[in-house]
Parts: C-alpha cells; structure tokens; sequence
C-alpha cells in the first residue's frame, strides 16, 4: 500500500509541476510581447498591456506601424487605407522625421500623443522617446552623439513565427486538454548608417526599447 501511495503521490506531483510550468511559461511569453492563437477558435492570448487595442487592430497587423515625415509636411504612412508602404517608397532626400506609432493607446502624459513611440530626427540623427519602457542608459546613447556622415536610413520588422502541435500518443489523447497553436513575435527597428558607424534602436511588441546592434 505505501508503494502505491507513493506512486500515486509522485503522479500528481508530476502532473502538478506540469500545470505550473505550462502556466508560468503562457504567463512568461505572453510578457514578452508573444501573441497565442488557438487555431481551432481563432481565438488570440494578448499581453494585459495591450488592453486598449485599437478597433483597427487584428492579428494580421503589427503592433507598430512607421510614419515618415517629409520637409514640405506631408507625410507618408506605411499603412493607409488599403494600401501598403514599404521601404522603396520612402524619399531618403525628403525625410525630416521618422516615427514608429503603435496600434493601441499608451497611458501616456497629457502632452504626449499616445500612439507615438519613438521618432528619429532625420536633421540632427538623434531619437525621441514619447512612450514604451526605455532605460536611462538606453535613452542616453539613443538621445545623444549622433552619427556624423551621410546618412542612410534602417528600417526594418523581424518576425517570428511558430507553431505547436496540440497532438500526443492515442493513447493519452483523451486526457490531453490541448490544441494547435501558433505563436508570433515581431520586433521593429529604426535607425541609420553612415560610413563612421550605426545609431539604431530595437522596440519589442511589448513597447521595451533597446539599443539595435547588427549581428
């Protein structure tokens, strides 16, 4: 009987163990910036800072979105409309300022446009930060010692994506409670080059800010 109970008590800590770290790892992704979509419902698990998503938003866009401004005012967004930008639209010549704004509003101060998260004056080669997390070392470097030389813009989204297979032995299929998912991660870098060196920062779909290095 104390060979069985033992057992019993080494299953259940198994299978408790299990919860937790299926638990605590959903918890970590999703606070990284990772969006889950169950594939059966369609259904998307958001980070809790993303809780006022813009009525625009869905899963086929990104979190953040460029918008360039020229000299004259105008302004070039990346999305508008039914159209799409991409890099080859942009007027390098033209350019006084580059932001990335975001599909859902920041909590930001009352004087701060709350989709802005970072903008790049194209004139002095320096950042600007309205919203997001950004350490006072990272705003330092990016806010300071532009980069001398002709510049050439980066512009740029890494994407990730995965899947899961929500698939076991057929043997313990009926007691296994889970289904296909996928899993996307973006991340968003602005910048330039110049023949003297690079000034770029990486902006995780959670809003962290860091500094871009290329390797």
């Amino acid at each position: 009987m104390d060979t069985i109970n033992k057992k019993i008590d080494e299953l259940l800590n198994i299978r408790q163990n299990a919860m937790v770290n299926y638990a605590r790892s959903t918890n970590d992704l999703i606070d990284l910036g990772v969006k889950i979509k169950d594939k059966k419902t369609d259904s998307v698990t958001l980070p809790s800072s993303f809780a006022k998503y813009l009525d625009k938003y869905n899963i086929s866009n990104l979190e953040f979105e460029w918008e360039v401004k020229y000299k004259d005012g105008s302004i070039l967004k990346q999305f508008e409309g039914e159209e799409q930008r991409n890099f080859s639209h942009i007027d390098q010549e033209r350019i006084e300022s580059i932001s990335f704004i975001s599909n859902f509003d920041w909590p930001s101060e009352a004087d701060k446009d709350p989709r802005i998260i970072a903008r790049l004056n194209w004139n002095t080669g320096l950042f600007e930060f309205q919203n997001g997390f950004i350490s006072q070392d990272v705003k330092t470097i990016a806010c300071m010692n532009p980069i001398p030389g002709n510049k050439k813009l980066i512009l740029f989204a890494r994407k990730r994506f995965s899947a899961s297979n929500g698939e076991i032995n057929e043997q313990y299929k009926e007691f296994f409670p889970f289904e296909d998912e996928v899993f996307y991660y973006n991340r968003f870098i602005l910048g330039y080059e110049t023949e003297n060196g690079m000034k770029a920062i990486i902006i995780g779909p959670n809003g962290n800010i860091n500094i871009f290095k290329n390797k």
